[in-house]
């Protein structure tokens, strides 16, 4: 278990190499001394005394004068407080909530001894390193790449090598840390080449702060638990899990599971398959099965944990925009049975969800706008400034990542709806909104033969519901659905999302597939209804006349 993360400064907490760098080049050529930028990047994490003499042994074959070396240190400080600045490395803020979320104690390890970067930390980031959890160039003898001061950092925590990560930019910090046994993580943020940071031993090599902040639950799901699995379909393993195995090279030597793509392979030989591959390779009742895919990944994958030797941990890595915002998140697992969605399954919340952006940037138009209309659906249930803002598709189709804060909406709003509604006796209804119709449309086009994305699928559900909200006086609405917001999305879902192969005459078939429905009540098929955006009702019992009705009305604002 990871209890400590001993953090350095330079390059990780802060983007200041860049300043530094050129204030030991100023220095030194004002001494007469040749030099490059790039080569101070190699000597990060020593202390300053040791790079003069470092610098001075190789000019000339003797180390520095300490009274000399002082001088010159103080001015390199001197240029360094006139020519830079202590910008917050991005990403950092993220990484130390995720450490300081899960009760791990942060040390300061850092070559630097001067006051005034430290009294930064404590303002740039408040409450994070506690009183006695800093080691600086004042407190060892012997700085980096000696494991010296990893081991003292070690002290500070209280805590076991095999306890604590090391977080470094430098090749030397890199080999400090692996000196002193630490599993020691790699942030490429300057322009050293990966290469250095492998010849080191680095544990994992990472692009950049933010991507270390993306994949750091991650690494402390793995590096906690104490038998984890990785069950892939056979687009994420290559396209996703070997990707990731890059920089956590852990990942890519965990047993793995890949089955067939596609939702027509959640099924019950898919899910034996995952069964016999956690018996054969060992599993436990102590293992952790790591899901990284779309829907049908951690619907499956999350069924199989829940369900093997009486349940074991769950971990998902969802890898659609519909899989970060519904399916991973929740707890609902599940199969197909019968070209019937989700027919089998079990509530059980996994143990953590990792949200990678980045997985955003290769999914079709398709498979995003899938996803797109889960959070549509969340926000017509409750957030009113999340719709309005959801309205600007193309947008976010321009640029995926401006869609995340949304995504870490939407998942707030289920993961509360979820936590106070567990088991779906309640509130947690409201997340049904759209997916009545939407399952039915689902399950017809698997019957034909064609089967078409969940996310569309309910985003064409939604409109129908939608317009019983509208049309339904007698449903036990408060009021009825204003016709403007119907027809608003109406016109989003025409210039968006692809049409249905469906008609008039499959009302009957959908009608029977809805009878289906795990949340109907004696024999009444149950409907979330919207009496307006923000404000949904659960438990709505439409007649069929009137469904039908809604039908006709649906197929003429879709033409």
């Amino acid at each position: 278990m990871i209890k400590a993360a001993l953090i350095d400064m330079d390059g990780v907490l802060y983007d200041s190499m860049k300043y530094h760098t050129l204030a030991w080049k100023r220095m030194m050529e004002e001494n007469g001394i040749s030099c490059s930028r790039e080569e101070f990047y190699l000597y990060e994490g020593m202390t300053g005394a040791a790079t003069i003499d470092l610098v001075w042994q190789r000019e000339f074959g003797h180390p520095c004068d300490p009274q000399k070396r002082a001088a010159l240190y103080d001015y390199k400080t001197k240029i360094f407080k006139e020519i830079g600045g202590n910008e917050p490395m991005p990403g950092a803020a993220r990484m130390l909530k995720t450490l300081t979320d899960r009760g791990i104690r942060c040390v300061l390890v850092t070559g630097s001894g001067q006051a005034s970067l430290i009294d930064n930390i404590r303002h740039d980031y408040p409450g994070v390193f506690a009183e006695g959890m800093m080691v600086t160039a004042h407190d060892v003898k012997k700085g980096k790449p000696d494991p010296e001061p990893y081991l003292m950092g070690l002290k500070k925590a209280g805590v076991e090598p095999e306890e604590a990560i090391v977080i470094e930019n430098a090749p030397l910090g890199v080999r400090a840390g692996v000196a002193a046994g630490i599993r020691t993580m790699a942030v490429c943020t300057g322009p050293i080449p990966r290469e250095n940071f492998e010849k080191e031993g680095a544990w994992g090599i990472y692009r950049s702060m933010d991507d270390f902040a993306d994949l750091l639950p991650l690494v402390l799901d793995i590096l906690n638990a104490p038998s984890p699995f990785v069950v892939a379909d056979s687009n994420t393993s290559v396209l996703v899990a070997d990707r990731l195995a890059s920089q956590i090279p852990a990942l890519g030597r965990l047993p793995r599971v890949v089955i067939p793509a596609g939702d027509d392979h959640k099924d019950i030989a898919s899910l034996a398959e995952v069964w016999r591959f956690l018996s054969q390779t060992g599993a436990t009742r102590r293992s952790t099965l790591i899901c990284i895919g779309g829907g049908m990944v951690t619907d499956l994958g999350g069924f199989a944990a829940a369900t093997f030797k009486r349940g074991i941990s769950c971990v998902n890595v969802p890898t659609t925009l519909l899989a970060m915002v519904d399916a991973s998140t929740g707890g609902k697992t599940g199969i197909n049975l019968d070209n019937l969605k989700n027919e089998v399954g079990a509530f059980a919340m996994p143990q953590d969800v990792v949200i990678i952006p980045e997985t955003l940037d290769s999914l079709p138009d398709a498979e995003f706008l899938s996803g797109y209309a889960e959070m549509l659906k969340t926000a017509l249930i409750a957030d009113p400034d999340m719709y309005a803002a959801l309205l600007d598709v193309d947008r976010y189709l321009a640029d995926r990542r401006l869609i995340m804060p949304w995504v870490m909406r939407c998942i707030e709003i289920k993961s509360g709806v979820t936590t106070r509604d567990p088991k779906e006796k309640g509130e947690r209804k409201i997340l049904n909104f759209g997916h009545t119709a939407g399952h039915a449309f689902e399950s017809l086009a698997l019957e034909k033969g064609s089967p078409v994305p969940h996310g569309v699928a309910v985003a064409h559900g939604m409109l129908w519901e939608m317009i019983l909200s509208a049309t339904v006086a007698d449903s036990g609405l408060t009021t009825l659905l204003p016709s403007a917001a119907l027809h608003t999305y109406a016109a989003m879902l025409r210039r968006h999302f692809p049409r249905l192969a469906v008609g008039c005459p499959d009302i009957d078939a959908l009608i029977g597939l809805m009878h289906h429905d795990k949340k109907n009540s004696d024999g009444r098929i149950n409907f979330t209804l919207l009496e307006a955006v923000g404000s949904p009702r659960w438990d709505m019992y439409p007649s069929e006349d009137e469904i039908r009705s809604a039908y006709e009305i649906y197929g003429e604002l879709m033409s």
